[in-house]
């Protein structure tokens, strides 16, 4: 292991999670909200500048390709995510720029362009957040002149080829094949641009890209992956792998597993970031802190919980009659023989605690927030509770989620942060100026 991948290993990395004032359901009507902050481009180089000057490894941009009336506010009017960071890429230094997009409703060859477009313009600080698009709606397909939406096994297969070809389009130029010689009228050189010429089970593409490398030759990849093919995608392909767990050995497990599956694969392990998503709510005093979640529960309306919930399992459940207080268990949720294929994560992290875990709760967890108890309280309680995760190996880093922006941002951010710099778990400066660099990789790709 290099000494730069050494030293970013020794400590904790974070990405910020984005979207409009907040990942609860209710941010946008809390006193102090912006409710227009997805659609304010100002809003979001505020908030990208935060974490900036806290020295995050980056942010992060969700996607969602279909809504209906009972999707959460926060996604119902907002940026395209790769249009979004290219904008982010003119106007920050350092800070990495992920954004995410779908290998089951775009193309390899559109995709590799904007998102290498990107990249160049931000100086190479890009990553690409690969996903197969939960269908949260039942309407995704609807929008993309199709019947259905694809199974599970299929979007995974689909994915799997999906950033083989866009990794060959990135490859399409060696990172000097562009001379620039006017004397001898050779602008590159011929034996230094490589075709594609794919042909596979979804895609066929000729290649090669209009666009050469970046500073740090091609995006950065992340993914979310916990079932099982979606734990090999990210063990083949991406450097940084989102998960959720409840608890440290959950999560240590998950971790090792994925590593070991990265190693299968013929990759170095270490080169493999795991972030864990939590919800940190942070404040002078745990009750204050408390105080703030109850404040944005009471702004929940049970019809939003119940309606989206209603959708979510059409045909399977029936909540007339219930209120957004029932619990999972009360409402037959666990009684469902073949849920969602979508509902894996979000039944990992209630299992045990269906008759503590409320409708309300489980909506929460469906569209996003990741409360976790480990992360809820002072600075400095929050700041332990990082170093113990971190040092039991539970985690790389953080993917963070905050209910409520920009404060939530901005108290992490001006709280937890100083104690980690000052117990050496978090960098007090870059080293250097791409996304790969901020987690100590080289930036050529290998094979």
């Amino acid at each position: 292991m290099n000494q730069i991948l050494t030293r970013e290993r020794q400590q904790i990395h974070f990405f910020a999670y984005l979207v409009g004032t907040g990942i609860h359901l209710a941010s946008w009507r809390h006193e102090t909200a912006f409710p227009q902050a997805s659609i304010d481009f100002g809003h979001q180089v505020k908030l990208a500048r935060i974490a900036e000057d806290a020295k995050f490894d980056a942010i992060f941009l969700g996607d969602s390709l279909a809504i209906d009336e009972t999707s959460n506010p926060g996604i119902l009017n907002r940026f395209d995510p790769i249009g979004l960071v290219t904008a982010l890429g003119a106007v920050t230094n350092r800070i990495g720029l992920i954004a995410t997009s779908s290998t089951s409703y775009d193309e390899p060859y559109n995709f590799a362009r904007a998102a290498l477009t990107a990249d160049h313009i931000s100086g190479g600080r890009v990553g690409w957040n690969i996903v197969t698009t939960r269908d949260l709606t039942n309407s995704t397909a609807g929008n993309f002149s199709a019947d259905q939406h694809f199974d599970h096994s299929l979007r995974y297969r689909r994915a799997e080829e999906f950033v083989e070809v866009t990794q060959g389009l990135w490859n399409s130029w060696d990172q000097d094949a562009f001379l620039y010689d006017k004397e001898a009228g050779r602008f590159f050189d011929r034996h230094k641009l490589s075709r594609v010429d794919y042909k596979g089970e979804f895609f066929t593409v000729a290649g090669p890209l209009n666009i050469g490398p970046s500073p740090q030759h091609s995006p950065l990849l992340a993914q979310a992956g916990t079932s099982v093919p979606g734990q090999q995608l990210g063990a083949r392909f991406a450097n940084a792998l989102f998960a959720s767990h409840p608890d440290i050995p959950q999560a240590r497990s998950y971790r090792e597993s994925v590593r070991a599956q990265s190693a299968a694969f013929g990759r170095n392990p270490d080169e493999l970031f795991i972030y864990q998503a939590i919800s940190p709510v942070v404040a002078d005093t745990r009750d204050e802190a408390l105080e703030r979640i109850r404040e944005l529960d009471r702004l929940i309306t049970d019809q939003q919980v119940l309606d989206f919930l209603q959708e979510y399992f059409a045909g399977q459940l029936d909540f007339t009659g219930l209120g957004a207080d029932a619990t999972v268990a009360q409402s037959g949720i666990p009684t469902i023989a073949q849920p969602r294929t979508d509902f894996r994560s979000a039944g990992e992290q209630i299992r045990g605690r269906e008759d503590e875990v409320t409708l309300k709760d489980l909506y929460s967890i469906l569209t996003g927030d990741k409360r976790n108890d480990d992360f809820i309280g002072t600075p400095h309680h929050a700041a332990d509770s990082l170093e113990r995760w971190h040092a039991g190996g539970a985690a790389d880093g953080f993917n963070l989620m905050f209910s409520l922006l920009p404060q939530d941002l901005d108290r992490f951010a001006s709280g937890v942060i100083p104690l980690l710099q000052e117990r050496g778990l978090a960098r007090t400066e870059y080293s250097g100026t791409t996304l790969k660099s901020h987690l100590g990789l080289d930036p050529q790709p290998k094979g």
